[in-house]
């Protein structure tokens, strides 16, 4: 089956007067900003409702989307690509490499992405791994995230719900709640500290991630509980305030295992 090419004006404004399913528009009077191809296409320009299916390709801004289909409406600048899509490329600088379900792209002023569906890759300096991530402008949120890894920190983390800002392709700031984990960077022996907790609070500003709720801390044998932890990433330091109960922190030290390191 020929596959039919057509130029898209302003990243996803992307039908025109004229350009119909099996017809290549001039692009010599479009601007190339984005180039959408298919195996079928269809337009309705009075809705401004188009589809498109068989091996859907759309290059825009050094990012290429594939999909098996997509659909969307040029007067809502929109477009949603379902049953599996990759997307890579350069976006805003930063390395793109990721999979989902179902993609929804939202050109408005502040652009808009919804991934669901086992969301997978890398973002810039950051890898996921969620079943649901959405982002307006630097502002994301994300579900059930199995893994979300900032390899400039050096520390990957999940939880139940995640809200935070990525700028730069790192972390800004974010906030985790519901079964949060997050394991540090590792020390000179190759060991990193386990924490868990209810909730976590990240802040570039303040350099340094707050748990608290049901707060433990575990690494090479030493377990520690606290009201709440404060972990330096950059320093790779453990402030503990407060027990679980009120009272003061309490560690654990497995003294059999370091007896036997001693005698290695």
């Amino acid at each position: 089956m020929k596959k039919i090419g057509v130029w898209v004006p302003c990243l996803i404004a992307l039908l025109f007067a004229g350009v119909a399913a099996g017809h290549a528009a001039d692009v010599d009077d479009l601007p190339d900003q984005a180039q959408l191809s298919a195996d079928r296409m269809f337009f309705e320009a009075e809705s401004g409702d188009f589809s498109a299916s068989g091996n859907v390709v759309i290059q825009a801004d050094g990012v290429t989307f594939h999909a098996p289909q997509g659909a969307g409406n040029v007067k809502s600048k929109e477009v949603h690509f379902f049953d599996g899509i990759t997307v890579s490329g350069d976006w805003r600088g930063d390395w793109l490499d990721l999979s989902a379900g179902k993609v929804s792209f939202f050109f408005g002023q502040t652009p808009t992405y919804i991934a669901e569906g086992t969301v997978k890759g890398v973002l810039g300096k950051i890898y996921l791994e969620v079943e649901k991530f959405y982002m307006k402008g630097a502002d994301f949120s994300a579900i059930n995230v199995r893994r979300l890894e900032d390899r400039e920190l050096e520390i990957s983390f999940g939880a139940a719900n995640v809200k935070g800002v990525i700028e730069g392709g790192v972390l800004a700031a974010f906030t985790a709640e519901g079964d949060v984990w997050l394991n540090g960077r590792p020390n000179a022996d190759g060991g990193a500290v386990d924490i868990r907790g209810d909730r976590a609070v990240y802040s570039v500003e303040r350099g340094s991630v707050v748990l608290s709720g049901n707060v433990s801390a575990v690494q090479e044998g030493r377990a520690l509980t606290a009201g709440s932890l404060v972990y330096f990433p950059y320093d790779n330091r453990l402030d503990a305030y407060g027990g679980p109960d009120g009272g003061t922190a309490s560690i654990t030290i497995d003294m059999s295992r370091e007896q036997r390191e001693e005698r290695r």
